[in-house]
C-alpha cells in the first residue's frame, strides 16, 4: 500500500450542506416521461460549480457563447478531481406534469396570435420526474495556490438540475482529508471502471455523465455517451406508508491500482470517497 504523507495533501475537500425541495435531472435516454436521476450526476454538480464561478466573474470576458462556457468550464475543470454528493436524509420522487408555450419557435408576437386565431396548438406538456431532500455535496480540488476563492462558488450555487430545480445552501465548510487505503466502505458514488471488486452492501448500478461534460457542448447523442460511465451508487429503497424513499447505504470495495479511498471530514459529518492517485 502506498503511504500519503500526512503533511503534504495532494487534495482540497470542501462540503456544502443543501435543502433540495425539488430537482430532476433528467436522463437523457428517456423520451416521452422525464426520468430523473435519483442524485445529481458528476456533470450536473460540476456545471452547477461553474455557473457560480462565472458570477464571480471567472471567464475571459473578451469570449461570447459557446466559448465562453467552454472556457469558464474548462478553468473550473483544471481545479476540480471529482464532485460528488450522498443524502442527508430519505429522498422522496412524485411526477409533475409540465406544460410550456412554445412561443418562442415563432418568429414574432404577431404570429403567435395568428396561430392560436387558427386553433392550432402552441403548449404541449411532459410528465417529468422530481425528487426531495437534502444533500451532502462533496467538491475536492487539488491543492494548489489560490484555490481559497473557491468558498465563493460555493455559497453561489443556487441550481442542480432544471429550470425548477432551485437548491438552498444551508453551510460550505473546508473538511479534514485522511486516507484510508484500497479496500474500504464508501458512501458515495463510484466509476466501476476504478473499482477491483464490489458487492458487500447496497448499491445500484447507474450510467451517468462524468465532470468533464460540463465543457462540451451536447449536440447529438454521440456527445454525452462519449462522458458516460457506469457507477456504483451506495442506495437502499424503503416502502413507507405506501410511498417509495431512497436513503443512502454503504458498499465496500477495493479499487484498483492507482486508485485509493478517502475519508472527507466536517463539523456536518463525514463521507467516504474514492480518488486518483495512491
Amino acid at each position: 500500500m502506498t503511504e500519503i504523507s500526512p503533511m503534504i495533501q495532494p487534495y482540497r475537500a470542501f462540503i456544502v450542506q443543501a435543502r433540495a425541495p425539488t430537482f430532476s435531472i433528467r436522463q437523457p435516454q428517456s423520451y416521452q416521461v422525464g426520468v430523473s436521476f435519483p442524485l445529481p450526476q458528476p456533470s450536473t454538480l460540476t456545471c452547477a460549480l461553474a455557473y457560480a464561478a462565472g458570477l464571480t466573474g471567472v471567464g475571459q470576458s473578451d469570449l461570447q457563447g459557446d466559448e465562453y462556457v467552454k472556457e469558464l468550464a474548462e478553468s473550473v475543470l483544471r481545479l476540480l478531481v471529482r464532485a460528488t454528493v450522498k443524502p442527508v436524509a430519505p429522498l422522496t420522487n412524485s411526477s409533475v406534469t409540465l406544460s410550456r408555450v412554445r412561443a418562442l419557435e415563432e418568429d414574432s408576437s404577431e404570429k403567435v396570435v395568428e396561430a392560436i386565431r387558427r386553433g392550432r396548438k402552441i403548449t404541449d406538456a411532459m410528465v417529468r420526474e422530481y425528487y426531495s431532500g437534502r444533500l451532502t455535496i462533496i467538491y475536492v480540488f487539488r491543492s494548489v495556490s489560490g484555490i481559497d476563492k473557491v468558498y465563493s462558488w460555493l455559497y453561489l450555487l443556487g441550481r442542480l438540475g432544471d429550470t425548477e430545480s432551485l437548491i438552498s445552501v444551508e453551510r460550505v465548510e473546508e473538511a479534514t482529508i485522511e486516507h484510508l487505503g484500497s479496500e474500504e466502505y464508501v458512501d458515495t458514488y463510484t466509476p466501476v471502471e476504478w473499482v477491483e471488486s464490489y458487492g458487500e452492501g447496497f448499491f445500484s448500478l447507474i450510467r451517468m455523465c462524468r465532470e468533464e461534460l460540463c465543457a462540451k457542448p451536447v449536440r447529438s447523442r454521440d456527445d454525452y455517451e462519449r462522458c458516460m460511465s457506469v457507477y456504483i451508487v451506495p442506495m437502499t429503497e424503503e416502502w413507507v406508508k405506501g410511498s417509495l424513499i431512497l436513503k443512502g447505504a454503504k458498499v465496500r470495495i477495493r479499487t484498483k491500482r492507482g486508485y485509493t479511498i478517502w475519508r472527507i471530514k466536517g463539523i456536518s459529518g463525514e463521507v467516504r470517497i474514492v480518488l486518483p492517485g495512491g
